[in-house]
C-alpha cells in the first residue's frame, strides 16, 4: 500500500501537465504534541501539533506549524482528519491551507488535501490553490511533499 500511494502521489507530480502558476513544495518537520483518547471499543482520538520547515520551487522557504485532529475506528483506520497550517516564508508573507486526509487511511502514511484559504504578500495570488500531499511519519518526523494547482 504504502508504494501505491508514492506512485499515485509521483504522477500526479511528475507526469501531469503543468499550469504556469502550478508550484510544489515539501516539508519536513517534528511532531510537537500527540495528546491522544483512547476508546473502550479501540478506536482513538487524537489531536496533535507539528513544526518544521518547507521549501517550495518557486524560490520560497521558511517555516510552519500545523494544528489538526483525527479519529480512527478499532481497526486504526481514520475516520476523520481536519486540519491547518500557517507557513511563513523568509520574507515574512503567510498563507495558511486546511485539508483533511482520505477516510480509511493508514495511520503512518497517507495521501490527502487541502486549500490555501489566506494569504498576505506574495501568497495573496494563491488563495484557492488546492493542493494534494502524501505524508510519511518516521518516528516523530514528519516528509510530505505536496503538489497544489488553481
Amino acid at each position: 500500500m504504502k508504494y501505491v500511494l508514492y506512485i499515485v502521489f509521483l504522477h500526479l507530480i511528475f507526469f501531469t501537465n503543468s499550469y504556469s502558476k502550478d508550484f510544489r513544495y515539501k516539508v519536513v518537520g517534528k511532531m510537537i504534541s500527540n495528546n491522544e483518547i483512547k476508546f473502550p471499543d479501540g478506536g482513538k482520538f487524537i489531536g496533535f501539533h507539528h513544526e518544521g520547515g518547507f521549501e517550495t520551487n518557486i524560490e520560497r522557504y521558511g517555516e510552519y506549524k500545523c494544528r489538526g485532529s483525527m479519529l480512527y475506528d478499532k481497526g486504526s483506520k481514520l475516520d476523520n482528519m481536519f486540519f491547518a497550517c500557517e507557513f511563513i516564508d523568509q520574507n515574512g508573507d503567510i498563507f495558511i491551507n486546511m485539508g483533511k486526509r482520505l477516510k480509511g487511511s493508514d495511520a503512518d502514511r497517507a495521501v490527502g488535501n487541502m486549500t490555501i484559504i489566506q494569504g498576505q504578500g506574495f501568497w495573496e495570488n494563491y488563495i484557492g490553490y488546492k493542493c494534494t500531499y502524501a505524508v510519511e511519519y518516521v518516528n516523530k518526523t514528519i516528509f510530505a511533499p505536496t503538489q497544489c494547482r488553481k
